[in-house]
């Protein structure tokens, strides 16, 4: 599991890491097996690597009493979850987006309820075809990544449509590399 690590108050724009290699990974099908249940339950067989994490999912859920885009409020809190910084150990994001790019996808079992509840909710919110944008700020991957060039992100990413975000003092790239992802389809997150 992924060390300790204070993300209290960051957006989750800033993870890319070296995780992007061009070897080709098992997909990862299983947890279309599970059935969808409560984010408490979800968070169950992971619970063990994080501290706190029923506050954590209590404030979730505070957080999305009535949620948008059809969601349940346990799908909105599973992505308030997810994309929240935790003051008090590693982030769900990090450590999910870790065991993605992972050859070993054995892993990932203890995440599949998680992973069913996160992507049910990810598929009912709204589509974007357009471009979005993410900071890199967190390595400088300038030198692998040369301008115009195409690589597979295997994580779950917070992005943007607006490239004004990340180009505030708060997220503006350290290292002078700005991801620009185009997707066919991108589910779209405008409020929770």
């Amino acid at each position: 599991m992924a060390k300790t690590m204070d993300f209290c108050d960051e957006l989750n724009f800033t993870d890319l890491y070296d995780d992007t290699s061009d070897q080709f990974l098992s997909l990862i099908k299983d947890y279309r097996d599970q059935p969808v249940v409560s984010l408490k339950e979800a968070i169950k067989p992971v619970s063990g690597f994080f501290r706190k994490i029923d506050d954590n999912v209590s404030l979730a859920l505070s957080h999305c009493r009535n949620p948008l885009d059809g969601l349940t409020q346990d799908e909105a809190a599973s992505i308030h979850l997810y994309s929240m910084g935790l003051c008090d150990g590693p982030s769900f994001y990090l450590s999910l987006n870790k065991l993605l790019g992972d050859e070993n996808r054995n892993e990932l079992k203890p995440w599949f309820p998680f992973l069913k509840l996160l992507l049910t909710a990810l598929h009912k919110l709204s589509l974007h075809s357009g471009a979005v944008w993410r900071d890199a700020q967190s390595v400088d991957l300038s030198s692998k990544y040369k301008t115009g060039a195409k690589f597979t992100d295997r994580g779950v990413s917070a992005s943007t449509t607006y490239v004004e975000v990340l180009e505030s003092d708060q997220f503006w790239c350290r290292h002078g590399l700005v991801v620009h992802k185009q997707r066919l389809l991108s589910p779209l997150i405008s409020k929770m």
